[in-house]
């Protein structure tokens, strides 16, 4: 779930996409929040400011002993109104007055968010508002969520107003949070079929780019999908091509040289025959010799490679049973060590090359060669050890090169002409795999790492 979400295309691309979501629409809750505060604090306000408009007029209208019973009918539990023989003075002192008053109600806002600390100031109403009076007074009570009012009354009285309503505005209604599920949910399926119509081009890219890595004969990609996914396919068909002309004309051009040489080569031992010294002779001739099975060896090597081997599948441990014993009915000391079927897709015929020129190299420089292999789910370890001297920790790269032979004898049938390493590793490496000589417990221990292919 983790790998999902945080390495594939289609996790990153709903992630973002509901992080996007979740922003824009947390931007829009703190919007929506402020704009429904700010309007319905103006229709507090402008209701309040109706209301004790309307209680201003009938005090001055009806007789002042009617007074107290009118006040009490026009008072709430969120809305009192009481009368004052004076003006409004110092704002804290109002508003303890106006707190007493609120709590008198037989249900009062709740008392421990009527705080008794001033947080407003009074602001003189226009000529023009509702109660027709320069000298009417508005307090605005943030804390308390509401208004504080004092309006001239007939008789020198002065009408004073309060209205509270502590507690936060209330949030989105509930079919908000249903409209968001289902817009998540929307936008999650829109972009798992973006993803995956985005991401199939890709995976096929990633396996046609592994095969071709791996020297696995690809077919050209389907040029079609969007215009960005159409081009990346075109340059990687066109890539492979090149590829497969630049190494096809660089094996061409080895076995004819290798093959052109064989000729004046022929001519040179023919023509050392005559030469009359008979160390001169033996000398010349074993150096052509020599250059001839080079020479051949390169030949051979340039035609298998310019041959095009199909992948299939193989049980990994009957491959190199088979060649063991076909190595042990030659004569070599070979011990395989048996085991379970281990199906993998790879080129056999490639494979089996590698294999045997390791094996033999360990026959030939360390008397008998003991081979196993073990597998897991993702790789396959092919183990050849030997008994002989091994191999120094300086030298160990430089038997991977054409040529190169460690034994210094150069009689061939003790050191061969020094191309079985390079053309193992080569083989090996164009199946994604590489080879590595480490110290035995005698001898030299070679270790063919190959990534196991599953056979679909």
């Amino acid at each position: 779930m983790k790998r999902f979400w945080m390495r594939s295309l289609t996790g990153q691309w709903v992630a973002f996409m509901l992080l996007a979501l979740a922003l824009s629409q947390l931007l829009y809750f703190f919007i929506y929040r402020a704009e429904q505060a700010r309007t319905v604090q103006e229709l507090r306000r402008d209701e309040f400011l109706a209301r004790s408009a309307s209680v201003s007029r009938l005090v001055d209208t009806v007789d002042p002993t009617l007074h107290p019973e009118i006040l009490r009918a026009t008072s709430t539990a969120a809305v009192r109104f009481w009368l004052a023989s004076e003006a409004p003075g110092d704002p804290a002192d109002w508003q303890n007055t106006a707190r007493d008053r609120l709590l008198e109600s037989s249900r009062p806002p709740e008392a421990s968010d009527l705080t008794t600390q001033a947080d407003g100031h009074w602001e003189s109403l226009s000529a023009e508002s509702q109660f027709g009076d320069s000298h009417a007074r508005l307090m605005r009570l943030g804390k308390w969520n509401g208004f504080g009012l004092a309006v001239p009354a007939k008789n020198g009285l002065w009408l004073n107003a309060v209205y509270a309503k502590p507690g936060a505005v209330t949030g989105p209604p509930p079919l908000y949070y249903v409209s968001l599920g289902f817009t998540a949910v929307l936008l999650s399926l829109v972009s798992i079929m973006v993803a995956r119509r985005v991401g199939r081009p890709l995976r096929r890219l990633t396996e046609a780019a592994e095969r071709l890595g791996r020297g696995e004969e690809v077919p050209p990609l389907p040029e079609d999908g969007a215009d960005d996914v159409r081009r990346t396919s075109i340059a990687f068909n066109q890539m492979q091509s090149r590829l497969r002309r630049f190494v096809q004309d660089r094996t061409r051009m080895v076995a004819a040289i290798s093959h052109d040489l064989r000729t004046p080569i022929t001519s040179m031992r023919l023509r050392a025959e005559f030469v009359e010294d008979e160390e001169t002779r033996e000398k010349m001739i074993s150096t052509l010799d020599e250059m001839k099975a080079m020479t051949e060896a390169t030949l051979a090597f340039a035609r298998e490679d310019a041959t095009s081997e199909e992948t299939r599948s193989v049980d990994m441990n009957a491959l190199l049973g088979s060649l063991c014993a076909d190595l042990s009915e030659l004569g070599l000391q070979v011990d395989f060590a048996e085991g379970d079927r281990i199906p993998c897709n790879c080129r056999p015929d490639a494979l089996r090359r590698a294999f045997r020129n390791v094996i033999e190299n360990g026959v030939r420089y360390g008397n008998r060669a003991r081979v196993s292999v073990a597998a897991s789910d993702d790789d396959l370890e092919i183990l050849v050890e030997d008994d002989g001297p091994g191999i120094a920790v300086a030298d160990r790269e430089k038997v991977f090169d054409p040529f190169v032979r460690l034994e210094q004898s150069r009689n061939r049938s003790t050191g061969g002409v020094g191309l079985g390493l390079s053309i193992a590793r080569s083989i090996i490496r164009r199946h994604g795999g590489d080879i590595e000589l480490m110290d035995g417990s005698p001898g030299l221990r070679v270790r063919l790492h190959l990534p196991r292919q599953q056979p679909d």
